[in-house]
């Protein structure tokens, strides 16, 4: 029985010291006395001091908090940078993405028309911090009519694999309040793709397969190498972007005809917005100029060539890690397709 009584006492001790603990606390937040006032002078009485606060525990952020104060290099680009996304930098490293873009391409002219079925797989992968790379494979099967006559009329069908692109997106820097961002990019282009140089006499002929500008589906059957920059910058609710790229076609030889294919730049404005968490609307404006042909140092001026295209995209996410994406492209000048219309599947992995 000693040991219950003597826990009982130590308990009662600590209940005392506690007590008498509360009372100088409680006499140390009690004000002072006010003195007595004088006639001759009279005071104001002296504000009375609080008493210091105990330390109180710093609650955890809330989620926008923490959104906030959360790393922007550990997260994804927002969806509104989809609208703009060959150029664009939108894994972190290690994550994996894989795009299916289908396209119809109209365009009619005087004398002829066309009419190309595209399909592009893209795969892209995160290697470092702001570093991106992808591989670009487009197939097609496009129809170009020639009226030679009011009763004759002839087609010429290609079905092929077209210029395989592999590309590197580089983040150069982010926004800043009165700067925007900047995307490096890096691409070699393959001349996998058939060559549209069917009749050598006459360097290129009129028949060669159309191109799809927005998605640089292009035949040139030559090697290349493309080096542009995007720049882009939020001004909410909207993310405007702007870039400007340069494409060097090497020489080839074909038929003993040594062909020189025409550089080309490329270019494109715009602007997209949220409709929502999962919505996104874009317009852009995507052009392109590629400079004559030579074949033996012989200039064909008549190949020289300039498009300009009018863009209207969704970027509508289905699931967490699927996106869905139709557009409708309006050519601008004669020489750009009169329309375009696209479907596009993106997952994330």
């Amino acid at each position: 029985m000693a040991q219950p009584e003597s826990d009982s006492a130590a308990l009662m001790q600590r209940i005392r010291m506690l007590e008498q603990r509360l009372q100088q606390l409680e006499r140390s937040a009690a004000p002072p006395p006010r003195p007595a006032p004088s006639r001759a002078a009279p005071t104001a009485p002296p504000a009375a001091v609080p008493a210091a606060a105990p330390p109180a525990a710093i609650p955890p952020p809330t989620p926008e908090v923490a959104t906030r104060l959360r790393d922007p290099r550990e997260e994804d680009i927002p969806q509104e940078a989809f609208v703009f996304r060959d150029q664009a930098v939108t894994l972190r490293p290690g994550r994996a993405e894989l795009s299916l873009d289908l396209g119809y391409l109209r365009d009619r002219r005087t004398v002829s028309s066309d009419r190309s079925g595209s399909a592009v797989l893209t795969g892209r992968v995160g290697l470092l911090d702001g570093v991106e790379a992808s591989v670009t494979l487009p197939f097609f099967i496009a129809t170009r009519s020639f009226e030679l006559a009011p009763t004759l009329v002839t087609d010429r069908e290609t079905r092929a694999m077209g210029d395989v692109t592999a590309q590197v997106n580089i983040r150069g820097w982010g926004e800043r309040e009165y700067r925007p961002g900047a995307i490096f990019t890096a691409a070699l282009v393959t001349p996998t793709g058939p060559s549209p140089f069917v009749n050598p006499s006459q360097g290129i002929t009129s028949q060669q397969v159309p191109v799809d500008i927005t998605q640089f589906i292009s035949t040139r059957a030559a090697w290349a190498l493309r080096g542009g920059v995007q720049m882009f910058k939020t001004v909410d609710p909207l993310v405007i972007f702007g870039g400007v790229a340069y494409e060097y076609a090497f020489p080839i030889e074909q038929s003993g005809v040594t062909f020189r294919p025409g550089w080309r730049i490329s270019y494109n404005a715009g602007v997209s917005f949220a409709l929502s968490e999962r919505s996104t609307l874009g317009f852009t404006f995507i052009g392109n100029y590629t400079a004559a042909l030579q074949a033996n140092n012989v200039q064909y001026r008549s190949t020289a060539s300039e498009a300009a295209v009018f863009r209207l995209s969704l970027v509508q996410r289905l699931a967490p890690h699927l996106w869905l994406e139709p557009s409708l492209g309006m050519g601008l000048v004669s020489e750009s397709p009169n329309v375009q219309v696209g479907l596009g599947l993106r997952y994330r992995f």
